[in-house]
Order: structure tokens, then sequence, then C-alpha cells
């Protein structure tokens, strides 16, 4: 797998899902070379919510590795969650991995979320 076909799929897999409204116009998918690239957007869902997500992916191994990412979700104006895996909170057991939530900013051990947790977790709130 390239990361043109990665950033294809993963495209596809929004656009498709029935939670998504529209992506922004700004959808970028952005390759360095054959193996390595980054994406990011906003995913906007039927209530006006939206996902912020940014991946860095390498698929040099043949699949891809989020080297970073960061998916944050709001809601009327206000942070609802945010996983990132940005070291700069070292005392979190799952470093670098982890959680912020709500507008207060609570930090929360996390575990490296695929894209598709990330949606349920969002399908939740849509349900709410």
């Amino acid at each position: 797998m390239n990361v043109d076909d990665y950033f294809a799929s993963l495209e596809r897999s929004l656009i498709q899902n029935p939670l998504v409204g529209r992506l922004e116009e700004t959808f970028i998918c952005l390759a360095s070379d054959d193996h390595n690239g980054l994406v990011r957007g906003r995913v906007f869902f039927w209530d006006d919510s939206f996902l912020d997500l940014y991946e860095v992916v390498s698929t040099e191994l043949g699949y891809p590795i989020r080297v970073s990412y960061a998916y944050s979700y709001l809601r009327e104006g206000r942070r609802i969650f945010r996983y990132d895996n940005a070291p700069h909170h070292p005392e979190i057991i799952t470093y670098p991995h982890h959680k912020h939530i709500g507008p207060q900013d609570r930090l929360a051990p996390a575990d490296q979320p695929s894209l598709s947790q990330v949606m349920a977790e969002v399908a939740a709130w849509l349900e709410q």
C-alpha cells in the first residue's frame, strides 16, 4: 500500500459514513513521497458539529502507521474531546498517547485510537 491508497481509502470511508454531512473544502492529503504524507481536514456531521483530523502517515512497511495524529471533536463551539500523541504529557501512563476531555481540557490516559473508534465516540455524542 502506498500513501495515496491510504488517503483514498480514508476519504472514501468518511464520505460513505452515514454520520458525515460533508468534508470541508480544504480537506488536504499531501504525499511527500510514495510512502509518507499527511492528511488534514474537517468532517462535518448532521448537527453541524465537526471533527478536525490530522495524521502524519507512513506506509513504508506495507500498511499505514500513524506517526503523529490529532482528532478533535467540537460541538456548539466547545471541544468535547481530543486524542493526540504530542509528546508533552510524560506523566500520562499511555505517553505519548492521551485524551483531552471537555472544555476544561481534563487529561486522561488513552491508547492510540483508530479513526473508526473516534467515529464511534462521535456517534455516541450525536445520539445524545
